[in-house]
C-alpha cells in the first residue's frame, strides 16, 4: 500500500511533538515493554494518523485531549473507518493515561492478548505467562513421532 509522502511526513514531524500523555503512554509500550508486543507512535493509517498501533494485535490506541471535545463526530468517523479496516480502535483521555498509567497499560495488555489469541497463527506465540513471543521455537518430536 502506498502512503501518501506528506501524511508519512506529517506523522514523523508529530512525533517531535507529543503531548505529556503521549510521552507517557510511549514510555509504556516502547522497546516490546508490553508483554513482547511491538507499538510504533504515530503511524499512518490513510487517510489518519493513529496516535499508537499495534499490528500484531490490529490495534489502534487514540489519546483525547482538549482538542477532542466538541469533535466527537469526527473521531466517530475516523474510528469507524479504522474499525472498517479490521482495527480495534481504545481511546483513553490524556488525564486517564496521565493519573492512572496502570489501567491504561492493564487495559491495552487484555485486548492485545485477546486479539492476538482470536489468531490461531499468533496464539501460540503466547505463553503460559502471557508474553508474545517474537517466534516460536523449533518443535521437536517426542519418542514415537517422527521429524
Amino acid at each position: 500500500m502506498n502512503t501518501d509522502p506528506r501524511l508519512i511526513a506529517f506523522a514523523r514531524a508529530m512525533r517531535h511533538e507529543p503531548t505529556s500523555a503521549e510521552r507517557l503512554a510511549w514510555r509504556l509500550l516502547r522497546g516490546h515493554r508490553l508483554a513482547g508486543f511491538r507499538f510504533r507512535r504515530q503511524h499512518p493509517i490513510p487517510p489518519y494518523i493513529a496516535d499508537f498501533y499495534c499490528a500484531m494485535a490490529k490495534l489502534v490506541i487514540e489519546l483525547d485531549g482538549e482538542s477532542h471535545v466538541g469533535q466527537e463526530e469526527n473521531d466517530a468517523i475516523r474510528q469507524a473507518a479504522m474499525e472498517s479496516n479490521g482495527l480495534k480502535v481504545l481511546r483513553f483521555w490524556n488525564s486517564a493515561v496521565n493519573d492512572d498509567p496502570d489501567t491504561f497499560t492493564a487495559t491495552v495488555y487484555e485486548v492485545c492478548i485477546a486479539r492476538s489469541q482470536a489468531d490461531p497463527i499468533f496464539a501460540k506465540r503466547i505463553s503460559e505467562r502471557g508474553q508474545f513471543r517474537a517466534s516460536v521455537e523449533p518443535r521437536t518430536p517426542t519418542d514415537g513421532e517422527s521429524g
